[in-house]
């Protein structure tokens, strides 16, 4: 019933009835823009009440500057508390703890009160006269922020990113006690890609294989993994709080493989065009020969097809990776097939994006969200109606036309 009630909630904001002042009736879909004006991402640590938020801001067009903008934030208890009169607290050049190239950190630090579960940040484009929001949970059901984060090396800024490439150096801090030391436990990343979004059978979950590696690091000491998988940090402090990070190789999320090129191609191609890529000795072959076969002769159209299906790979990367490479998540996957959601909600327990539907109307894919080893997964909630919507978009790639 509460979790009915949730989507029901969700499905009810969507349709922009209520106040803008809540925070779940906003729209989200530029996070997942990665042509918007400006890029954000952030990393919080807590321990007990005291909460620490760090922010990169990105300038992504040429046609905006810092001084365009006025950033602030508010605490909630929930997503569908208004926002508190005289509550805003400014964000500015005083919070300011890295500069590089149109780029910017922040960091920020409160004691929270005990029913403070929500940050919602407000970007103001005050020369545009536009308005964005982003909301960072304090706490999902029972999972609040662990005291350590991963950060960079030769920097005393978080490190941002969703994933690590094997041999980066970084180093691990408990921003709050820097006496803290940590243990890092690793398991090969072989879970299942994600199946299509209308099937619901139950697959198999591959079993964890645990690394034959185990780190154990003081706070701040420098340090690499050199082994792909997916890692958990826990500190002495709180062994309890695993913090998340897979690691992939140094060219990921490029490829310098044709065997790592045709892995993507699942959500294209038939079971069996895609067993025999797989078994095939000659992956070049294998792969030129499904460009070209299946998407299209025009040696143009082929080239189109790689270079917007791989660039949408390589977005996922950096927007979806979880306990596995972006594209094979649930998220990845209708990313990756249907492109940018036009709108995004969001909750305590759930996402909604929203697509336009390619005979009227529109589709909505609900995700859960869950927080297990560490990290926050989205896991769609699977329904047999999106069979024929999926099957158009595919068809359209495999007639190499470009879903944009």
């Amino acid at each position: 019933m509460i979790r009915l009630s949730s989507i029901c909630i969700l499905l009810f904001l969507a349709m922009g009835l209520m106040a803008q002042v809540r925070m779940s009736s906003a729209e989200i879909s530029y996070l997942y823009n990665q042509e918007n004006e400006f890029l954000v991402q952030h990393k919080v640590a807590s321990s007990e009440d005291r909460v620490k938020v760090y922010l990169r801001f990105i300038l992504n067009s040429g046609n905006v500057k810092i001084s365009d903008y006025r950033i602030s934030y508010d605490l909630r208890a929930s997503y569908i508390d208004e926002k508190a009169v005289n509550s805003s607290v400014t964000i500015d050049s005083a919070n300011v703890v890295d500069v590089a190239f149109r780029q910017y950190v922040y960091a920020f630090e409160f004691e929270k009160e005990s029913n403070d579960n929500l940050i919602v940040i407000d970007f103001y484009n005050a020369a545009r006269d536009k308005r964005f929001s982003l909301d960072i949970p304090l706490k999902i059901k029972d999972w609040t922020p662990a005291s350590h984060l991963i950060f960079q090396a030769n920097k005393d800024i978080p490190y941002f990113d969703k994933y690590i490439n094997k041999d980066f150096p970084i180093r691990i801090v408990n921003v709050f006690d820097n006496s803290d030391s940590f243990e890092i436990n690793g398991v090969n990343s072989n879970k299942n890609v994600a199946m299509p979004p209308f099937d619901d059978s139950d697959m198999q979950t591959a079993s964890d294989i645990p690394l034959d590696t185990l780190y154990g690091v003081t706070n701040g000491e420098e340090f690499r993994f050199y082994n792909n998988g997916f890692h958990t940090i826990r500190s002495s402090s709180q062994p309890e709080k695993e913090l998340g990070i897979i690691v992939t190789d140094e060219v990921h999320p490029y490829f310098d493989n044709y065997r790592d090129l045709i892995d993507p191609l699942i959500y294209v191609s038939t079971n069996d065009e895609f067993k025999d890529m797989q078994a095939a000795t000659d992956d070049r072959e294998a792969f030129e020969a499904f460009v070209s076969n299946t998407i299209s002769s025009n040696e143009q159209i082929g080239k189109d097809f790689i270079k917007y299906y791989y660039r949408r790979v390589r977005k996922s990367a950096r927007l979806f990776s979880e306990n596995q490479a972006g594209w094979k998540t649930d998220r990845g996957m209708i990313y990756q097939v249907f492109g940018n959601p036009a709108q995004v909600f969001r909750n305590e327990s759930t996402e909604l994006w929203v697509y336009p539907s390619s005979t009227g109307g529109r589709v909505k894919y609900i995700f859960d969200i869950v927080v297990e080893d560490g990290i926050t997964k989205y896991k769609l909630i699977r329904d047999k109606r999106y069979r024929e919507n999926w099957m158009r978009a595919v068809t359209q790639w495999r007639s190499g036309r470009i879903i944009e």
